[in-house]
C-alpha cells in the first residue's frame, strides 16, 4: 500500500478565514486574479482546486498510484493570530479534515493542527481532534510564532502526545529573519530547510528527544541538511562550550527521528537512507504545492537501490505503524 505522508489539504472554511484576515498571514489576490497565501513574507499558491476539492484530488492520487494520503494544513499555520482566533482556525481545519476522512477512510487520514500559542487551548483541541474526530496525530510548525520547538510551553503537548501514542509531524514554516529572504521565494526554498534543521537540533540538544523516547517525531524534507551536517552537529555534544547535557551524542537522537522523502533526487534519497535507515523514512509528495511532485513520489522510492522489503516500508508500512492503521 502506497501512502503519501506529506501532502496538504485546505478546508474551505479555513481558506475563508484566511481571506478575511488583515494580518501578516492572509490570502490576497494578485494581478492575475490568483489567490496567494502569504505568511510573514513567504508566498504559497496559487490556491487552485487541488488545495480544497477532494474529488479532484482522489482522481489524481489514484492516477499516480497513491492509495492513501495523510492530510495536513500546516503553512501558513494558525499561530500568528490571537489565541482565540488560533483555536477557531484549528477547529475549522480539523473539522474539515475529519469530514474528508469520514467520507473516504480508505484513501485519506489526517493530522490535527493545534493552537499551540496557548497550551491549555492546544491540549483541549488535541484531545478533541484525536478522540472525537478520529485524527491520527499532530502537525506543527518548526517555530511557533517565532518560538523554538524546545520552548517550555510546548512540553505539555509533547508529553500528552507521547501518553496517548500519536506522532508529531514537524513541517517547516517561515523562519525568524525572513526579511532577507523575500526575493525569489528564498524563504520557502532555503529558509524552510534551515528551520527544519534548527527545530530538530534544538529538540536533540535540549534533551527533549532523550526525555520523551516513546514520542515519534517526523521531520520534513529528508531532514533538510541534517544528514550532511551530522558530524558538525555532533560537535555541539563534544564541545563543552556548547553546554549540551544529553547522555548520548546528538546524532544518536536525530537518527531516531522519522523523515519524509520530499526531495525526489536519488543521491539525496540514498544519503538520507544511509543516515536514517529505511525504518525511519516515509514517502511524501508535498502535493499540491508547486515545489512538490506528486508524479515523482512513488517512482523516486521504487528507483532507490535498496531491497524490495525496504521500499515497501518507505512506501507505506512505516506510516501504517506510526499511525496504527488497520489496513
Amino acid at each position: 500500500m502506497n501512502i503519501d505522508f506529506h501532502c496538504h489539504f485546505y478546508p474551505e472554511e479555513y481558506l475563508k478565514k484566511l481571506e478575511a484576515s488583515k494580518g501578516d498571514v492572509r490570502i490576497e489576490t494578485n494581478e492575475k486574479g490568483e489567490k496567494i497565501i502569504l505568511s510573514m513574507g513567504a508566498k504559497a499558491g496559487p490556491v487552485t482546486e487541488d488545495f480544497f476539492d477532494i474529488e479532484v484530488r482522489l482522481d489524481k492520487i489514484k492516477r499516480n498510484r497513491i492509495d492513501m494520503q495523510v492530510l495536513t494544513a500546516p503553512h501558513p499555520g494558525v499561530d500568528r493570530f490571537s489565541p482565540e482566533e488560533s483555536a477557531e482556525m484549528s477547529r475549522a481545519i480539523n473539522d474539515g479534515l475529519s469530514k474528508v476522512v469520514k467520507k473516504y477512510p480508505n484513501n485519506f487520514q489526517a493530522l490535527a493542527m493545534l493552537p499551540l500559542i496557548d497550551t491549555k487551548l492546544a491540549l483541549k483541541e488535541l484531545d478533541r481532534a484525536i478522540f472525537d474526530l478520529g485524527l491520527k496525530g499532530i502537525c506543527m510548525l518548526t517555530n511557533v510564532a517565532g518560538k523554538t520547538s524546545d520552548s517550555d510551553f510546548l512540553l505539555p503537548v509533547y508529553e500528552r502526545a507521547q501518553k496517548i501514542g500519536v506522532p508529531i509531524f514537524i513541517h517547516p514554516t517561515t523562519p525568524v529573519g525572513a526579511q532577507v529572504m523575500q526575493e525569489w521565494r528564498i524563504a520557502i526554498i532555503l529558509g524552510f530547510e534551515f528551520d527544519i534543521m534548527l527545530s530538530a537540533t534544538r529538540l536533540a540538544y535540549s534533551g527533549i528527544l532523550e526525555g520523551l523516547p516513546e514520542l515519534n517525531f517526523v521531520i520534513a524534507h529528508l531532514g533538510a541538511g541534517i544528514p550532511f551536517l551530522a558530524g558538525r552537529i555532533d560537535r555541539g555534544y563534544h564541545d563543552p562550550m556548547c553546554g549540551v547535557k544529553t547522555k548520548k551524542p546528538t546524532t544518536e537522537y536525530l537518527r531516531d527521528l522519522h523523515t519524509d522523502t520530499v526531495c525526489f533526487y536519488q543521491p539525496t534519497l540514498k544519503f538520507a537512507y544511509e543516515f536514517f535507515g529505511a525504518e525511519r523514512m516515509v514517502m511524501g509528495s508535498d502535493f499540491p504545492l508547486p515545489i512538490g511532485d506528486l508524479e515523482a513520489a512513488v517512482p523516486s522510492i521504487e528507483q532507490m537501490d535498496i531491497t524490495g522489503d525496504e521500499k515497501e516500508k518507505i512506501l507505506g508500512k512505516n506510516v501504517q505503524r506510526l499511525l496504527k492503521l488497520n489496513t
